[in-house]
């Protein structure tokens, strides 16, 4: 499998013009005769704390070869788990697994370390499905962490160093952090059909992280207090279509930006999100960030619906404001990103585009771009950008482009009409 994977990345690479990967990633299996019901090893809705049980049906599963481990429809309270290799952990219809709430949770209130709490470590061959809940009582924890926030907080669910992983149809809610975090050392990851949701104000709470290369994103419903998906350092291959994002952050690479590549969003919505189409990284924290491609997605009412930034989390006063760096391997370093076929509309602003006065953001093409907004779009620092087949941006004030530094070919700095 990981040699496929390895020559169809190399076969994108070498191909002309190559701008995403079509990779398939194979779903892991699960043997649909061998099922574990959490309530034959002790669990029940009446218990205060059903990990130990839980933990207890993963561990017989696994054992016996694997299978999937059921969570019947009820509502049970659990403490962390971990997750085995070669496991269906399934979240049936009417089933809600409830994380134990901020002062009973394992460690609430350090500043150190925390269980995340439904958890994956060097496994593979493993999936979290079914059309039940997984509800993280995060209110109470994003109350202490405003208060103090040294405190960590546990993710929903969280892969590190696994491979062939799955989660798909279940709907996360009120995370205290990150709801699904595919952390460093992962490949080939499905997240299909999920539905996320926690309030816009609560701290932190991504939708989606990626650390790994090979991941698929399809079909999800995202509404949340930060990122709706975050990809970050080492995101190669990553592929988000048809999802549809609320309150949020937006469709994010970075901050953390070394080595993302080949990352193609397609067929997204995106309503009343802070930002839409949203690149932003930091000298120190940056790298090279290329292949990028959206296209076929309708953003309406988004406060940022293009938002490519090289600095985070706060932008200079004015492109005057900085003054050029030395260019090392941690500058952010944007290029080669396409947008086909988007439609904005109901924006306050066309977008910002914003690069380093020592490193431009280069080929950016607008292809078939429509924008629709209040003012016009900010572009600073920009090499190489190309606006055809009648791409246009329309304001009601000022002109269509405050520039600085910037070269763009293919449309009216002043009109937004093309030319």
């Amino acid at each position: 499998m990981r040699i496929l994977i390895l020559l169809s990345l190399i076969a994108c690479i070498l191909s002309a013009g190559c701008t995403k990967s079509n990779l398939a990633i194979q779903s892991p299996l699960s043997d649909p005769t061998k099922n574990f019901f959490i309530t034959a090893f002790g669990a029940s809705p009446s218990a205060s704390d059903n990990a130990i049980f839980i933990q207890k049906t993963i561990d017989s599963c696994s054992k016996a070869g694997g299978g999937n481990v059921i969570v019947p429809a009820a509502t049970f309270l659990s403490g962390p788990i971990t997750l085995k290799s070669n496991i269906n952990f399934y979240i049936a219809q009417g089933a809600i697994l409830e994380a134990l709430p901020y002062g009973v949770y394992p460690n609430s209130g350090d500043t150190t370390s925390i269980s995340s709490f439904i958890y994956a470590n060097g496994m593979s061959n493993v999936k979290v499905t079914g059309s039940g809940v997984i509800e993280g009582q995060g209110s109470a924890w994003w109350t202490a962490f405003k208060a103090n926030t040294s405190i960590v907080r546990p993710t929903l669910i969280y892969f590190i160093k696994s491979k062939l992983t799955e989660v798909s149809g279940i709907t996360l809610r009120n995370a205290p952090n990150v709801h699904i975090s595919i952390e460093r050392g992962c490949d080939s990851s499905i997240i299909n059909g999920v539905t996320i949701s926690s309030p816009s104000n609560s701290p932190n709470t991504d939708g989606i992280d990626t650390w790994s290369p090979n991941i698929n994103i399809t079909n999800c419903n995202i509404s949340d207090g930060d990122d709706n998906i975050a990809i970050d350092n080492g995101s190669t291959n990553i592929n988000v279509k048809g999802c549809t994002f609320g309150t949020g952050h937006g469709c994010s690479i970075g901050s953390f930006t070394e080595k993302v590549t080949y990352v193609t969003v397609d067929s997204c919505t995106f309503t009343k999100t802070t930002n839409g189409l949203h690149i932003k990284s930091a000298r120190g924290r940056g790298g090279n960030v290329q292949y990028i491609s959206y296209s076929n997605c309708v953003l309406t009412g988004v406060t940022n619906p293009i938002y490519l930034v090289a600095y985070y989390p706060s932008l200079p006063s004015s492109p005057t404001a900085d003054t050029a760096q030395p260019i090392n391997s941690t500058t952010p370093n944007y290029q080669h990103i396409t947008f086909t076929n988007i439609t904005i509309t109901g924006s306050p602003n066309a977008g910002t585009i914003w690069g380093l006065p020592e490193q431009s953001i280069n080929d950016v093409v607008f292809d078939n771009v429509k924008i629709t907004a209040t003012t016009g779009m900010k572009a600073y620092f920009l090499t190489g950008a190309i606006f055809k087949n009648g791409s246009t941006i329309k304001v009601t004030k000022g002109n269509a482009f405050t520039t600085y530094n910037a070269t763009i070919t293919g449309i009216n700095l002043v009109t937004g009409l093309p030319q």
